[in-house]
């Protein structure tokens, strides 16, 4: 079975194509389109990669698969829940016209012609296969229980919202998944986040992971938690409610994802882009951070305790606070967390394919290895843009232990090898290289070449005995989505990867997935007894991760980066 997930018509649109079990190729739009979050496009430079990568054309596809039930717009569920809503609060006329918005959009009718003219429009009169919609939540549920290799476990998928839905809890069993439990809107964590993403100066969908590191500087202030606990509560049903007349519905003069209400309730003018961040500012991310994890920790422990289950994959969008993952992995309440590495929508092309295969034939069950599965380019390819580009530079015969050298003497160096990694994390081969030992480089690359917030934390790759050296309680953890605590050792010989909390998220890599890259973390730890480096990706502040040669020969000399290995070729700026 040769399926084409796709998803678009939000933030993030992706690719994807699954040949009976396997994820063959993955690619995001903004890769490729070079606009960040590519929000509203569809996905067509994606499709056309990833059946190129599969040597297909359209008419090889089984299958077109997007997720989002559009049943639900077609037979009223929808409409049914938004009538109970409205019911049930005050309602604006903005409020009933986003509602009759998304009714229209999402019906099965538009969404299936918005498919068939944008792939008419790139591949022309072709014959197209048939396109189908999956649930929203089953997709996430999907690719992360599927990618997890646990024979059992619980599964939290959560988001802002999916169809009705914003959180829903599966137990994953013999190679199927029950449904447990729902929780709707209006009531949403996701929701939530992004609301106080936004009242923080920041963008929503965008800038929640800034939240996140910001309130590791705050400290508690009882009045703001106090007003973010009257926000949100566990029901002790193993789910949770919000108060949306506080929240989302109402009037909104400041931001599409907070009322007025909030501001009146938060009791402050909300923060706006490129304002100072203040001690205020970081207690109340430290508020909403600690009641999204007490909300979770409560829905996890009522779950935990009805099935028995000790293990959890997390799906979803707000599977990206790796905070929250690390804390839920340090609580006890379970024993292992597989937070999938592509949890938010970006990756609900894979769930797509993933939920459909599920529900035409079943799925194995296998833990995720790597996520190289985008472009990759030969030193053939290299060397012409190198040429055109007429720069000088060095073939290496061993670019590992050459990249490792300048990342020992201090030196950032850019690093293109392979094919690029999806998701939002540099994991090894559209990265940025710095010392961990060494809180001046990492000053350095957030001031003059990431040109992003001095407050925010890097992360470290490291071999898996770097990982048995510098975390005293951790579990697989190959693609920096959980954070763990870091011990004494760590604090003192990698600081600049270890956050102002004492914790750090790691990348934990062997050399089965990725040799050379591997022999860059073993090489540097030969050199100065540290197995550990600095890995953050080539990118700089809103711009997306570097795709193809031609992408990173612009960051590379926009930037104060003082080297680039690129395939088996060494750039490097003068002293």
């Amino acid at each position: 079975m040769k399926l084409l997930g796709i998803f678009h018509s939000h933030s993030d649109p992706s690719a994807a194509l699954v040949i009976d079990d396997a994820l063959t190729a993955f690619v995001e739009e903004e890769r490729l389109s070079r606009v960040k979050h590519s929000f509203g496009a569809f996905p067509t430079r994606s499709i056309r990669w990833v059946l190129k990568q599969g040597g297909l054309v359209l008419s090889d596809i089984d299958a077109i698969v997007q997720a989002w039930d559009c049943t639900k717009y077609d037979d009223g569920r929808i409409a049914h829940h938004y009538d109970e809503i409205n019911r049930r609060y005050p309602t604006t006329d903005a409020d009933r016209a986003y509602q009759q918005k998304l009714l229209q959009q999402l019906r099965s009718e538009g969404q299936r012609a918005l498919i068939v003219r944008a792939l008419r429009h790139e591949f022309g009169d072709v014959a197209l296969p048939p396109i189908h919609f999956v649930n929203h939540h089953l997709a996430h549920a999907c690719a992360a229980f599927f990618a997890s290799g646990f024979d059992e476990s619980l599964v939290l998928s959560i988001d802002g919202s999916g169809e009705e839905v914003t959180t829903s809890w599966w137990q994953g069993s013999g190679g199927k998944l029950e449904l447990l439990h729902e929780v709707k809107i209006p009531h949403s964590l996701g929701w939530v986040y992004s609301a106080f993403t936004e009242y923080l100066g920041f963008e929503a969908y965008d800038g929640e992971y800034k939240v996140m590191g910001l309130a590791a500087y705050g400290s508690p202030n009882v009045t703001l938690q106090d007003k973010v606990a009257q926000l949100l509560w566990p029901d002790d049903l193993g789910g949770f409610e919000t108060d949306p007349m506080l929240l989302t519905r109402g009037p909104h003069s400041w931001s599409h994802h907070f009322s007025d209400a909030l501001v009146e309730h938060v009791g402050r003018p909300p923060g706006w882009r490129d304002q100072a961040v203040t001690d205020w500012h970081k207690d109340l991310a430290l508020a909403v951070q600690q009641r999204l994890e007490h909300v979770v920790f409560s829905m996890t422990r009522y779950w935990a305790r009805k099935t028995g289950l000790r293990r959890l994959c997390v799906a979803g969008g707000v599977g990206l606070n790796v905070k929250m993952n690390g804390n839920l992995f340090e609580s006890g309440i379970v024993d292992d967390v597989f937070a999938y590495p592509l949890c938010s929508d970006l990756g609900q092309s894979i769930g797509a394919a993933l939920a459909y295969r599920y529900q035409h034939g079943g799925l194995a069950n296998r833990r995720l290895k790597h996520l190289y599965l985008g472009p990759g380019y030969s030193d053939e390819e290299i060397e012409r843009v190198l040429a055109a580009c007429r720069v000088p530079y060095l073939r290496s015969p061993d670019i590992s232990r050459d990249t490792a050298a300048l990342v020992a003497q201090g030196k950032v160096v850019g690093w293109f090898q392979g094919r690029m990694e999806a998701g939002p994390r540099a994991l090894g081969a559209r990265s940025i290289l710095a010392d961990s030992r060494n809180e001046a480089a990492r000053d350095r690359v957030n001031a003059a070449i990431k040109y992003r917030e001095l407050w925010r934390p890097f992360c470290p790759s490291m071999t898996r005995e770097g990982a048995e050296r510098y975390f005293d309680h951790r579990t697989d953890a190959p693609f920096m989505a959980i954070t763990f605590r870091a011990n004494e050792r760590a604090r003192a010989e990698i600081p600049a990867v270890v956050h102002v909390d004492g914790t750090s998220r790691p990348q934990v890599i062997d050399d089965s997935s990725n040799s050379r890259y591997y022999g860059v973390i073993a090489e540097f730890g030969r050199l100065t007894g540290v197995p550990c480096i600095l890995n953050t990706s080539f990118n700089i502040k809103g711009e997306p991760i570097v795709c193809t040669p031609q992408d990173a020969m612009r960051t590379y000399f926009a930037t104060g980066l003082d080297a680039l290995a690129i395939g088996n070729c060494l750039l490097q700026k003068p002293s």
